[in-house]
């Protein structure tokens, strides 16, 4: 919503002030001068500054009207957020709670910079000592195996009580994984490694309703988090015994921020909304 001009009077203005270029200009591109990356990172730790002191401030005047960035990933963060959005606006109409869709790493660089509050993430490991994570729940990995694949009679139906096996029992099967990027993928890539042998694959998926779908089909095998283990009797799901086979899902926010009670009960919301959750579509 500004114009051209307004910013070119704005840039002048500011570069009049600090007595240096912000930017190296061409016709067809701007990229930032060392004078340039120092300011912005000097506004960014600004404006986190800004943001930490309304939300103290929010809380002693028990006032919550500003915004709430959140850090969602694509599939079920999304879909938590559209779950839980109607009570949480109920309990804090002033506020404005705004999604972000991201991966676990550009939510990480995000709260970095202050320009995201929460981030929700699942993780293999506490990778960062200036991020704060609070634990929402350990989720396992399951196997899930089309029937014709599996022993007879055994095996999990969607539920909680799952059988373990061994991966290289499933050493001659096909199977579909998430794709290399994902946080998941390195772990298991792990389990694999620990089995003993590389598995022959049909493709790498970026979603993990589609990997269970293939399953039920009966075109491959999957490995994919609890929350994905939907309600079929067309395959059967186990745990695994070959090494660390789950992760932990956290909320995330930069050590040190304040947490006003608007985001507070945001994440007590999501917990509860991820501890209840029947793992159905």
């Amino acid at each position: 919503g500004i114009t051209q001009p307004t910013i070119s009077r704005s840039m002048q203005k500011l570069e009049a002030e600090l007595g240096a270029p912000v930017f190296v200009r061409t016709r067809t591109h701007w990229t930032l001068t060392s004078v340039g990356e120092v300011y912005l990172e000097g506004a960014r730790q600004a404006v986190a500054i800004q943001r930490d002191i309304y939300a103290r401030i929010s809380d002693l005047a028990n006032h919550y009207g500003h915004m709430i960035t959140i850090g969602l990933t694509s599939e079920r963060g999304m879909q938590m957020f559209s779950a839980i959005y109607a009570d949480i606006h109920e309990r804090y109409p002033d506020s404005v709670f705004q999604p972000v869709e991201a991966t676990v790493e550009q939510q990480n660089r995000l709260l970095e910079r202050g320009q995201l509050d929460i981030g929700f993430q699942t993780i293999g490991k506490r990778k960062y000592k200036t991020l704060h994570y609070e634990t929402i729940m350990i989720e396992p990995f399951l196997l899930c195996v089309p029937n014709a694949l599996a022993p007879a009679a055994s095996g999990g139906l969607a539920g909680d009580d799952y059988p373990y096996v061994r991966l290289s029992d499933y050493k001659d099967q096909v199977f579909t994984l998430v794709k290399p990027s994902s946080t998941m993928r390195g772990m298991i890539d792990d389990l694999f490694l620990n089995a003993g042998f590389k598995p022959r694959l049909l493709f790498d998926s970026v979603g993990m309703r589609s990997m269970q779908k293939l399953a039920v089909h009966g075109q491959c095998c999957c490995i994919i988090p609890r929350f994905y283990a939907t309600p079929s009797d067309a395959v059967r799901y186990y745990r695994l015994s070959d090494g660390p086979s789950e992760w932990e899902m956290c909320a995330v926010w930069n050590e040190g921020r304040h947490m006003n009670r608007a985001a507070r009960d945001f994440i007590s919301i999501a917990a509860k909304y991820w501890q209840t959750h029947r793992y159905a579509e």
